[in-house]
């Protein structure tokens, strides 16, 4: 039996990656020219895939690359603790450059534990050392420690703060912001910031009220191209022994809105479930298995919101709108008062669940459309 060619996890540096070739050299071109950059789109996208092929490339040329991944951080302590120990991990692959972490990283201590599940055969773990810092003159100490280590390194650094919007949610999250800014300012590196929440990912660096104001290039992924998605999607299927045509692959990709975790995952479960030919009937098939599967992911965000925000996520599955404000949409959907639409626009767009697009107002994310459309 072949192996399933495709992946709808972070793919790996060696699998096939489709036509993201123009961003993954300026994104290598913004690193070695020490450009801050702000990257972001829709989730699910491949932000954090394609990132970490620009730092493997630039880790064969000789870079240090650190990715801190900011999803879930509680707080100041732990922001601290999470850059210190990737600093740590991305600078033992080299003993002199291990040695000069240690030396110039005062406030944590790198311990490597033996761990089969690793591929170096042991894990990194930190801990504080006994210099009594906390809160901010913890994260202060790492910041300016991190930049004497980036001066004594003589290499690119490239850092990833992946997920950086979670530090807003924190407590004194201006102030941190102001901190961090203060200090990478000063650093020698280049600094990718990704998210995936993009309007508050993007308030940071466009609000001029806030520290990172100017402070980075804002890079758009955008959709890859259906015609050339379907004929990568095509070539998956056929180069591994399931005949699939363009007209299918193109209905594949477009009912995925060429989102491609969708389109790989989907492709993944009819590569699984058929023996020979895709078929457009296989596709559909495939659709539905696709929708159960990612259930418990939809029921999950719909808990976490009020009757009136997943009344609007409903209307808007059904009909996009360019007058959502409308007496007439809002009665139609039973939407209640304008107010209450309003306040629950706020709040779906600070989750990245809807957008307006070409004036029009609809859902983000195209399954979560298909769904919610279930649903009466």
């Amino acid at each position: 039996m072949n192996k399933n060619p495709f992946f709808f996890r972070e793919i790996s540096r060696d699998e096939p990656f489709c036509n993201r070739e123009k961003e993954f050299q300026d994104l290598i071109y913004h690193a070695e020219s020490l450009t801050n950059v702000v990257v972001y789109s829709p989730r699910r996208f491949g932000k954090t895939s394609l990132v970490k092929r620009v730092q493997n490339k630039l880790g064969e040329d000789g870079a240090v690359c650190i990715y801190v991944d900011f999803f879930g951080v509680s707080t100041i302590e732990d922001v601290a603790e999470r850059l210190a120990k990737t600093i740590f991990k991305a600078a033992q692959k080299e003993e002199p450059l291990f040695n000069k972490a240690i030396r110039t990283i005062k406030s944590f201590r790198p311990s490597l534990t033996v761990s089969p599940n690793e591929k170096t055969g042991f894990s990194m773990s930190v801990q504080m050392a006994s210099v009594g810092l906390t809160g901010f003159a913890l994260l202060e100490d790492l910041l300016e420690s991190f930049g004497l280590f980036i001066e004594k390194t003589n290499k690119l650094v490239y850092v990833c703060l992946d997920e950086f919007q979670d530090l807003t949610i924190l407590k004194d999250a201006l102030k941190i912001e102001g901190l961090m800014r203060q200090y990478i300012q000063q650093h020698k590196a280049a600094y990718v910031f990704v998210g995936s929440r993009r309007r508050m990912l993007l308030s940071i660096f466009n609000d001029s009220q806030r520290a990172f104001y100017g402070s980075a290039l804002n890079y758009e992924l955008k959709p890859l191209p259906k015609k050339e998605f379907a004929a990568f999607i095509a070539e998956m299927f056929n180069r591994n022994g399931k005949p699939c045509g363009l007209e299918a692959a193109t209905e594949l990709v477009t009912i995925t809105d060429c989102f491609p975790y969708y389109a790989q995952k989907l492709a993944y479960i009819i590569f699984q479930e058929i023996s020979d030919t895709v078929e457009l009937e296989d596709i559909e098939k495939g659709l539905n298995n696709l929708l159960v599967s990612e259930t418990p992911v939809f029921e999950g965000i719909l808990m976490g919101l009020s009757i009136g925000q997943v009344g609007l996520l409903k209307a808007l599955a059904h009909e996009p709108t360019e007058t959502l404000f409308t007496q007439e949409y809002i009665q139609r959907h039973r939407l209640g008062s304008i107010g209450g639409v309003q306040s629950a626009k706020k709040k779906l767009q600070e989750l990245d669940l809807i957008e307006e697009k070409s004036n029009t107002w609809a859902l983000v994310d195209p399954l979560f459309k298909v769904y919610l459309s279930t649903l009466d």
